[in-house]
């Protein structure tokens, strides 16, 4: 548990430094978004609606702090933005609903517990907000209600598997490194480990 809500500078950084890495791979899962649609059509788009979901699950449970997952998911819009994205406009409208998505999981559980399942709950409400932003954006509405109810579950599918599961698999691999020991989380795991062996 955190001793303070406030962020501090290395914090700040190290949520920038991840941001920017997960913005630049965001274009990239662009272009391969794309060709998966291509090959299975619009319900296929919901398969790869987790990675975008990663950079403020990640951030969120490295720092444990409120507003981190928000701020997190804005910095990789906007790093996808100036590393290539033609769709600023909507890169930042999804960004801002994505990351408050799972803000809003992390604030109800009012930033105590970044339990696996936690996370796979922040995963769905990302991807379900970045469904709901582009049901309005991009006229979902013209499909047929099966193909709508088929896009949102493999959307939350998504949400559960790469944002929750994929987010927690990647951050505890880096705390085992050793890398994340001066954070929440490895803090919190140093403690554990310390109670298990007592």
């Amino acid at each position: 548990m955190t001793t303070t809500r406030t962020l501090n500078l290395r914090e700040i950084v190290v949520m920038s430094f991840i941001s920017v890495v997960f913005g630049v791979l965001y274009l990239l899962f662009v272009f391969l978004n794309q060709v998966i649609t291509g090959v299975l059509g619009p319900v296929g788009s919901g398969i790869l609606a987790g990675t975008w979901i990663m950079a403020p699950i990640v951030c969120a449970l490295i720092i444990q702090k409120p507003g981190v997952a928000l701020f997190a998911e804005l910095i990789a819009a906007g790093t996808e933005i100036m590393v290539g994205s033609v769709n600023a406009g909507s890169v930042l409208v999804l960004g801002f609903t994505q990351g408050l998505g799972a803000e809003l999981v992390f604030a109800i559980f009012r930033y105590r517990r970044y339990t696996l399942p936690v996370l796979m709950l922040a995963g769905m409400a990302g991807t379900f907000t970045s469904f709901l932003t582009m049901y309005a954006m991009y006229g979902y509405s013209a499909y047929s209600s099966i193909v709508i109810w088929a896009m949102l579950g493999v959307m939350l599918l998504s949400g559960i598997v790469i944002a929750g599961w994929g987010s927690h698999y990647l951050t505890h691999s880096l705390v085992r490194t050793g890398v994340l020991h001066n954070f929440a989380l490895g803090k919190a795991q140093y403690q554990k480990r310390t109670e298990d062996s007592a």
